[in-house]
């Protein structure tokens, strides 16, 4: 399958992408610099070019900023920018998925990827 035409490589960081984007999208992946401060950037511009029933995918979301697997480590920028957009108000929903049904880090089958999408109905 060819597919080069439907991809663009851009050199730009999140931020300035979103800000500028003149399309709406149904799916934003973000996986990027995982700072608190950079997250809670990056989520209301995502939400501004997001669709509808669209939903934003975190990488290295750690529920309440705790491990998720025997080594201990964590990275809890994107959990705590999600908090922090919820207590200014932000009608945001984050799922964390827990568990994929196929193998993923450590022989296991938990994930650090988490969707959010605007609450309401359709969610």
């Amino acid at each position: 399958m060819d597919h080069r035409r439907d991809v663009s490589f851009l050199q730009e960081t999140s931020l300035q992408y979103l800000a500028r984007a003149d399309q709406a999208f149904d799916f934003i992946f973000l996986d990027g610099d995982h700072s608190a401060t950079m997250v809670y950037q990056e989520i209301p511009l995502a939400l501004k070019v997001l669709q509808p029933g669209g939903a934003i995918l975190l990488h290295d979301f750690f529920p309440r900023s705790r491990p998720l697997w025997s080594d201990g480590k964590f990275v809890p920028g994107p959990f705590l920018a999600t908090r922090r957009l919820q207590s200014e108000g932000a009608s945001l929903q984050v799922l964390p998925l827990g568990c994929l049904p196929w193998e993923t880090k450590k022989r296991s089958h938990i994930t650090s990827l988490a969707l959010v999408s605007r609450k309401g109905p359709g969610w």
